[in-house]
Order: C-alpha cells, then structure tokens, then sequence
C-alpha cells in the first residue's frame, strides 16, 4: 500500500466517515493532497520524531492486514490507545482535527487549570475550510459556499449518513 492509501485508510477509521467520502472515485478538490505532506511534516516537527508518521501508517497497516480482519471501530480504539504513547496519540487526534476543521491545531498546555490547557489552530486554506468535515456533520456549508440552490433550507435535510457515506445502522 502506498502512503497515501494509508493515509486515507488511516482517516477513515479516524474520522468515522466512508472511504467514498474522503477519497471520492472523481476528486475535483483531492484534499488529502494536500493534508498528507502538511501532516506528515508538523507531526515529524512538532513531536521532534521525523520517523513518526510513518510508524502511525505503518502501524495502521499492520493492523488493517491483520487476520482475522479487525472492525475499522477497533483498528480506530488501537490507533487512539494510550500504549502507542502520547505523542503517537496526540498526532492521530491532530489528524482528525484537520479532517474536521480543514486547520491544524496546536495544543497549548497549561497546568492548574480546569481545562488543562487549549487548542489553537489555523486554517490551511480557503479550500480545506470548505472541505472540512464539519459541515457534513452539521449538515451545513461553510459561509459564502455551496452547492445548494436557492431554497434548500425549505426541506428537511438528509439523514446523517448521506453525508458521512456510512450505512444506516
């Protein structure tokens, strides 16, 4: 497997939605181009481990090919699991934040506070704003974008599943 079908394997599990969704057959934005290298060289600089993430798609590999085959839920639970250690973790939550959110986040620490600390974040660019994931779950679109014609708000909108790609459970 190459890296980025790793990678888009990875966000699968990660983010809960279809491989349709974040890969689609015909890509006109291709997003995850642009969200490989970006990850892949904040998590190498910021966890001072230029070999981390490709111990996170290696191991998300390994456990992907594992017979018998594990559930996407569980090879998520393995991938997110405290004995990977924190800043393996820290950079697969860092993942599904750009998924989200289109922006990557930087964790500031605070000790003796209620909340530990909080995120910041920037925005990659216009396109990963309008890409983000988040507007599915809302289902919404960001300000100023979208594919709806006049008067869509009239209907009820789909179920959530129509946005994420997964079944109905």
């Amino acid at each position: 497997m190459s890296s980025m079908d790793n990678f888009v394997g990875l966000s699968v599990v990660l983010t809960g939605f279809a491989k349709s969704v974040l890969n689609p057959t015909l890509d006109e934005v291709n997003i995850k181009a642009e969200y490989l290298p970006v990850w892949t060289e904040r998590v190498a600089s910021e966890s001072g481990d230029n070999q981390l993430p490709e111990k996170i798609l290696s191991s998300y590999q390994a456990l992907s090919e594992q017979k018998p085959a594990l559930t996407d839920q569980q090879i998520g639970e393995q991938m997110l699991s405290d004995s990977q250690g924190a800043a393996f973790v820290l950079a697969c939550r860092q993942l599904i934040f750009l998924w989200y959110m289109g922006a990557w986040p930087t964790v500031q620490e605070a000790s003796g506070t209620d909340t530990g600390g909080r995120t910041d974040f920037h925005t990659l660019s216009s396109k990963s704003y309008t890409s983000g994931l988040v507007w599915r779950v809302m289902q919404a679109h960001p300000m100023g974008d979208s594919n709806y014609s006049y008067g869509y708000w009239s209907e009820p909108p789909a179920t959530l599943n129509n946005y994420t790609g997964q079944p109905k459970d």
